[in-house]
């Protein structure tokens, strides 16, 4: 399971490094309607997201230091760096996944912040894997809205270069 797990957030991590190809200063501030994110702070809370929820269900030691650490992390987020910033995500994510096993994901509760409680590889995928591909997807249909018609699905679903 640790495996499957594993492979579908790399994957979801993949897909957002190539939207991420897609972005130009111009999407930065553009947001669809009032009260939701513009695409920067979308690509802000991407850039953290995958790996904050598994320290959150790993470790369970999310206070308001670490809160704020994350914040001041965000807010250091460039066009520029965003693909450096979902590899290091992966990275420590990688490195959580190191502290679990398999008995772990079937038999430990955790209790995510929505206060649902539940095995931890439900968590995993309940969070961690859901976030990332539904904002991934966010961010791609911001893409389109403001102008990248060169977009299609396929961006947003298929990896371009499939590894060996």
């Amino acid at each position: 399971m640790k495996e499957q797990l594993l492979n579908n957030i790399e994957l979801e991590l993949k897909l957002l490094k190539q939207l991420a190809c897609f972005i130009e200063e111009k999407d930065l501030s553009y947001k669809p309607t009032e009260q939701v994110r513009t695409a920067f702070e979308l690509m802000q809370y991407l850039s953290t997201i995958g790996s904050y929820m598994m320290r959150w269900i790993v470790k369970s030691d999310i206070n308001d230091e670490v809160r704020q650490q994350v914040r001041e992390f965000r807010s250091s987020l460039t066009l520029q760096n965003f693909p450096e910033r979902i590899d290091q995500q992966w990275l420590e994510i990688k490195k959580y996944f190191s502290e679990i096993n398999d008995s772990d994901l079937n038999d430990k509760m955790v209790t995510l912040p929505t206060k649902d409680t539940m095995l931890m590889g439900a968590a995993i995928i309940s969070s961690v894997i859901k976030w990332l591909a539904v904002y991934r997807m966010e961010l791609f249909l911001y893409l389109k809205m403001n102008g990248h018609q060169q977009l299609s699905t396929r961006e947003a679903w298929v990896l371009a270069v499939q590894e060996a």
